[in-house]
């Protein structure tokens, strides 16, 4: 039986929880007059009453392996008290593992003394879903919670089968290496009930207290809820600093970088360097050959200019000398 305002630890095959680095879930199965849990050594109370189902023609024993519970344990070594949990969700986890990679070979043993052997492998095992409708109840009449991990081993020694329904050793006790999750404690309730707050949410010792009709119903943590409120309003004020931030994006996916990749800008600027020089070049050879026409052209004009002025002084010199002979 479960005892409040004490540690509660949640059983888990979550690897973060191994403590030597074990791989953690179950290893063997006892068969046992009483059914109990054996975890890393710990014996937990066994059940009120033993649930099993022996068929005597086929040398089968049905009982459940994991039950949903939350049990209570003292070390005595360190005098500490606390629950122990198995919740349905862990069980499914541990059940899919363990069919993963089962080996039948020596799974079984007796009253948890690995040294005696039980000829048997286990036939199916399974989860149950809906109690009163699962074959737990309607084939063997063993009534178990949601969650529940039923077994079916099959014994291959009939006189060993015999002698386990004889000795009532019919129950199912699991063993192996299974981590122990502390679960967060709502340790203030019981002080918080005595306060008799009004119905609503108090803040207490960093602590949001849900009341309702008097009874503290929920304990949040007052980080988690500032930082869920900040989450909104970043939502709500998002879209605006979001289009402002599409830009530097762009500018960053250039395809070269430009202090890394000289000889990439080079070849990208050379061409359209070297069209445009062409293109100056063939500016500046028209302008040349404009340049040569029209010095052409104007030493045309002076020879003719030139010749002209020379015929013209001729034919006066012409008319002198004809009006001299004819004096």
């Amino acid at each position: 039986m479960a005892k409040n305002n004490i540690p509660t630890y949640t059983i888990t095959i979550d690897p973060a929880y191994a403590e030597n680095g074990e791989d953690l879930g179950i290893e063997q199965i006892a068969f046992t007059a009483t059914p109990a849990i054996k975890v890393k050594g710990m014996a937990f109370s066994a059940q009120a009453k033993p649930l099993f189902f022996s068929d005597e023609l086929k040398y089968r024993i049905t009982a459940p392996a994991l039950i949903p519970m939350e049990i209570y344990r003292f070390d005595e070594d360190t005098a500490e008290e606390y629950n122990v949990k198995f919740t349905a969700e862990e069980i499914e986890l541990i059940h899919g593992k363990f069919m993963q990679q089962m080996v039948n070979r020596d799974l079984f043993n007796l009253e948890h003394d690995q040294s005696k052997t039980v000829p048997a492998y286990v036939l199916e095992a399974w989860i149950v879903n809906t109690p009163k409708e699962d074959k737990a109840y309607s084939s063997f009449g063993i009534e178990v919670p949601e969650g529940t991990l039923m077994v079916t081993a099959q014994v291959t020694d009939k006189e060993y089968y015999a002698e386990l329904v004889s000795q009532e050793q019919i129950g199912f006790s699991i063993e192996g290496y299974l981590g122990m999750k502390l679960k967060e404690q709502q340790t203030n309730n019981i002080q918080m009930n005595d306060l008799m707050l009004p119905d609503g949410e108090h803040i207490i010792n960093e602590k949001i207290y849900v009341v309702k009709d008097g009874k503290v119903v929920e304990v949040k943590d007052v980080q988690k809820e500032e930082m869920a409120t900040e989450e909104v309003a970043l939502e709500d004020t998002v879209v605006e600093e979001t289009v402002t931030a599409e830009v530097p994006t762009e500018e960053t996916t250039m395809a070269i970088d430009p202090a890394a990749d000289a000889e990439a800008i080079l070849a990208i600027v050379k061409p359209v360097m070297d069209e445009q020089m062409n293109a100056l070049l063939a500016m500046i050879a028209d302008l040349k050959n404009q340049f040569e026409e029209a010095i052409s052209a104007e030493t045309v004009a002076e020879e003719q200019m030139t010749e002209g002025v020379t015929l013209s002084a001729h034919q006066r010199f012409s008319s002198v000398n004809k009006f001299i002979n004819n004096k």
